[in-house]
């Protein structure tokens, strides 16, 4: 089964998506620059959480998500711009990421207080440097990874499914 495919069948529900990462350091703003992407979409609620998205878990569970799908750059040892979906096991409990808690922690955290589907959406960033541009190769991964994203929701709306929980929350410049 393809990434589509994948997406498709998870994405019920409420849907929250998270865009992790710092925006100024390049390839690893990816995660945001994906969420950002589908502000506006029917059936989705965006929440920028940069590098601190254990500072959005109340805001995120008060939605009342049934699926929270966390964007964010990740070292997959893959050619720039790959994208993987990974789930709580397939992360290092300790680190692995440049957030402050562990994406891990923070997918188990959430995933207690929503009883939601929470997984992982990776792009693998090419350079994260201090005020480096995001690379063409990330870029592309991130709209790619916002159209499947959207295609899936409209294909879940065009095919009767509730959808509630389209409300984008602007929390960050990201």
């Amino acid at each position: 089964m393809n990434l589509e495919e994948r997406l498709a069948a998870r994405l019920t529900g409420v849907v929250v998506v998270v865009g992790v990462g710092n925006p100024l350091r390049g390839d690893d703003g990816a995660g945001c620059l994906a969420a950002a992407r589908l502000r506006g979409v029917p059936g989705v609620r965006v929440v920028l959480a940069e590098e601190v998205p254990e500072s959005h878990l109340g805001a995120i569970a008060d939605a009342r998500p049934d699926v929270v799908a966390l964007i964010d750059a990740v070292d997959l040892g893959a050619a720039p711009g790959s994208v993987a979906l990974l789930e709580r096991d397939d992360l290092p409990a300790g680190g692995g990421t440049t957030h402050h808690a562990p994406l891990a922690l923070v997918m188990e955290v959430l995933a207690h207080m929503t009883g939601a589907d929470v997984f992982l959406l990776a792009i693998q960033p090419q350079s994260t440097f201090l005020g480096g541009p995001v690379s063409v190769e990330v870029a592309t991964a991130a709209e790619g990874l916002a159209s499947i994203i959207a295609g899936a929701l409209a294909t879940r709306a065009a095919f009767g499914e509730v959808v509630r929980g389209a409300v984008a929350e602007d929390s960050s410049p990201c």
